[in-house]
């Protein structure tokens, strides 16, 4: 059957509807495609200052414009910036958030077309005085984050072809989401960078702190330490009475050691020596409150009087097990290392004594008294590293040690002489008893 006219007229007709409609679809479809790339391109990117160069560039591509700009909003200021204008120096521009195209864009949260923004008076056109830019037309829009806040505005300058139209509004929206996300998730990245910054900061503080710290602690009281870590803002060192155990050490004859041989040598027995006592002092809960070239005095203090006591006792006997054992690895050419070790207990007063002068102040941490003069001048009489002890520790410890009564020996500027117990032995499991 031949096709008539009037049929040939309608089948032309639908073929070229079928052609516009194929051009349509292929020019959305190449939209999208678009979208998607600059999607994936916008939301990749963390940096703040790289993003505003990647969402201008990336808009000018997709909408066909000489310029685009990104306004975000500083609560603080009340103010819209923009870091970057595609053709601009990277300059800031800060406008009020209410003045200008962005400005009511960003207050009414809705989009504007104006193809004569000149003649608009939402149009600020002291920007354009400033950048040098002539604007012929112009599309904004709110960015609008998942929350739904309106964090700024996009705006697209200078269509290349013709004046901007509703096409373009809904392709720049579809724009705006990508941008929204990517701002929010730079932020998010800025503020986690600031953060764990701020956290290394502090570590680093930290550690230099614990460092710090750690030398301290060599040369401070453990007390001190403790209460300095505790309450560093409200020190309180005043001397308040309390019952103690007070350990004297010192080496017998040091004087002529150090007169008569190198001093390198008797600087590493001390510490050989000295290093092994304070792990048996420390295991028993003593803490080193003073030091001399060659003795220590330790405060027994956490406890009762009687458990303070018996501590200082198990320190000692390790000490005079720990200074045979040594004497048997080492060997000095002044022969052995012998110790003088004497204990006391009693009420002291535990606390800081200050002493003021034309340079400054001098504090120190100790235990004072008659119990501490005591176990000074108990110590002095021992030789040979045998532990001796005063009368208070002789009754605390009595039933738990091997003693042997030394008598009542008369000491430096005590007026009535003192009674003095050696220690030869602690009973079995004494030690890890009172440890």
């Amino acid at each position: 059957m031949k096709m008539g006219s009037l049929d040939r007229g309608i089948h032309k007709k639908r073929g070229q509807a079928r052609r516009v409609e194929d051009r349509i679809l292929q020019k959305q479809f190449s939209q999208h495609k678009q979208l998607f790339r600059v999607g994936q391109t916008i939301t990749s990117e963390m940096n703040i200052d790289a993003l505003f160069a990647i969402i201008m560039d990336q808009t000018n591509e997709i909408m066909g414009t000489e310029r685009s700009t990104v306004f975000l909003i500083d609560e603080e200021k009340s103010e819209l910036w923009s870091l970057v204008a595609t053709g601009m120096k990277k300059n800031e521009i800060r406008i009020p958030s209410n003045h200008g195209v962005a400005g009511w864009v960003f207050m009414n949260k809705g989009p504007l077309i104006i193809n004569n923004p000149y003649e608009d008076e939402r149009f600020y056109s002291k920007i354009d005085e400033k950048t040098g830019f002539r604007t012929r037309n112009l599309l904004c829009i709110p960015l609008i984050n998942r929350k739904g806040v309106c964090i700024g505005a996009l705006q697209a300058l200078n269509k290349e072809a013709g004046d901007f139209t509703d096409d373009d509004l809904d392709l720049l929206t579809s724009i705006s989401h990508y941008v929204a996300i990517a701002l929010e998730n730079s932020r998010l990245y800025e503020a986690v960078k600031n953060y764990s910054e701020e956290l290394k900061a502090t570590l680093v503080r930290i550690e230099m702190l614990e460092r710090i710290k750690g030398q301290l602690t060599k040369f401070v009281p453990t007390s001190v330490a403790k209460m300095v870590e505790k309450n560093p803002d409200n020190l309180k060192f005043e001397k308040h009475p309390m019952n103690v155990t007070i350990l004297f050490i010192d080496i017998q004859g040091f004087s002529r050691i150090t007169e008569n041989f190198d001093q390198k040598l008797v600087n590493d027995m001390v510490e050989n020596h000295f290093s092994r006592y304070l792990e048996c002092i420390y295991r028993h809960g003593g803490e080193v409150n003073e030091t001399s070239g060659d003795g220590l005095m330790v405060i027994f203090k956490d406890g009762s009087l009687a458990k303070n006591a018996m501590k200082a006792v198990a320190a000692g006997m390790e000490i005079v097990y720990e200074n045979r054992s040594i004497n048997e690895d080492f060997h000095y050419p002044w022969g052995t290392v012998k110790l003088h070790l004497g204990i006391n207990s009693g009420e002291a007063w535990v606390g800081s004594t200050k002493m003021k002068s034309l340079t400054g102040e001098r504090w120190t941490f100790t235990a004072s008294g008659l119990v501490t003069v005591l176990a000074a001048r108990i110590g002095a009489l021992s030789h040979e590293s045998q532990l001796y002890v005063g009368e208070d520790t002789y009754e605390f410890v009595k039933d738990f040690c091997c003693t042997e009564f030394i008598g009542k020996k008369k000491v430096k500027n005590v007026s009535t002489p003192i009674p003095v117990y050696w220690v030869k032995e602690a009973q079995e499991g004494h030690a890890s008893h009172t440890a």
